[in-house]
């Protein structure tokens, strides 16, 4: 008698190990698909023109942003952004006791110039092997520096700032999307509502030990938006920060994309503390004028150094 009531309870466990596999990860994907990777992304973008981007922090006029996508001969992808700030505020971009100090200084009006740069480059099989970010500040001697690299599913980062480099190594969520923080995201295609993932997060003003968090991204619905003088219908993807962070996370919204159905980002927001830095997406010609403007440079991987316009030209061969 004792064994077949083993037995029966080693059936109802087997069914309820079943049922939660079958509910928490085999239906999500079929009702709602798969959420966004780097292979759709970069299928999405493929001989897209560079994307620009107005921006604005706490609806002033701040700056703008410009990001573009290169492919080498050997199917290797690179990803790059800039971000330039005319002015910025440097106590918004302080922390609680940082901030404190710059009020006790009287140096709580100080407006910075800055411009991040970053690069993501992308195998041929769309996985993330390694990125770099930059910081320029107008009044120091040298940029701030991330460097990230995959090996598996570790995440190996560096921050130089100054003096020695800080190395840190962290363990990366599987089909992880890396974002830099400054830096807007072009596309986010094929979105469903109900659609969730892991954005790690990395900055330059983080802490040196700690460049990196987790955010997760969930489509939250449809909301359509006014762009370009029209209304588009817009999914909503609100990141917020890891539910495992603690007790004591805040389930705040950490940014806000608006995304047209075709994939395409037209707004996005980051909340950096208690202020909001805004981008909203400039027509095609409007970012080509932009870009022929600011005479935009960026810097591959191997060392080249490449302008928008002879990136067209090498693009349309």
């Amino acid at each position: 008698m004792g064994s077949r009531w083993f037995n029966i309870g080693v059936v109802v466990l087997w069914i309820s190990t079943m049922g939660w596999l079958l509910v928490e990860k085999i239906l999500p994907p079929l009702i709602v698909g798969n959420p966004p990777s780097y292979e759709t992304i970069l299928a999405a973008q493929k001989n897209a023109p560079p994307a620009g981007w107005q921006m604005k922090f706490n609806d002033r006029q701040l700056g703008w942003a410009l990001n573009l996508v290169s492919r080498r001969p050997n199917g290797v992808t690179e990803i790059h952004s800039r971000v330039h700030f005319n002015e910025i505020p440097l106590q918004s971009l302080a922390h609680g006791w940082a901030r404190t100090l710059l009020q006790l200084a009287d140096m709580s009006d100080i407006e910075l110039e800055l411009d991040a740069d970053s690069t993501a480059v992308i195998d041929p099989l769309g996985r993330l092997m390694r990125f770099e970010s930059a910081l320029r500040v107008d009044s120091m001697e040298k940029p701030i520096r991330v460097l990230g690299t995959i090996d598996g599913n570790r995440l190996n980062l560096e921050v130089r700032a100054g003096g020695l480099p800080n190395t840190t190594t962290t363990f990366l969520p599987a089909n992880a999307i890396v974002v830099d923080a400054f830096s807007p995201q072009s596309q986010l295609p094929g979105l469903r509502a109900g659609q969730t993932w892991t954005v790690p997060v990395y900055s330059p003003l983080r802490p040196s030990g700690n460049p990196l968090e987790i955010l997760h991204a969930t489509v939250e619905g449809a909301d359509p938006i006014v762009w370009d003088e029209r209304t588009e219908h817009a999914w909503l993807v609100v990141y917020r920060n890891d539910p495992g962070a603690g007790l004591g996370s805040n389930d705040s919204p950490r940014g806000r994309l608006w995304v047209r159905s075709d994939g395409t980002v037209l707004k996005q927001q980051v909340m950096i503390l208690d202020s909001t830095m805004t981008f909203v997406r400039l027509t095609h010609e409007h970012a080509a004028a932009l870009a022929a403007e600011v005479g935009l440079f960026y810097e591959t991987v191997d060392g080249g150094r490449w302008k928008v316009d002879e990136y067209e030209k090498n693009e349309g061969q």
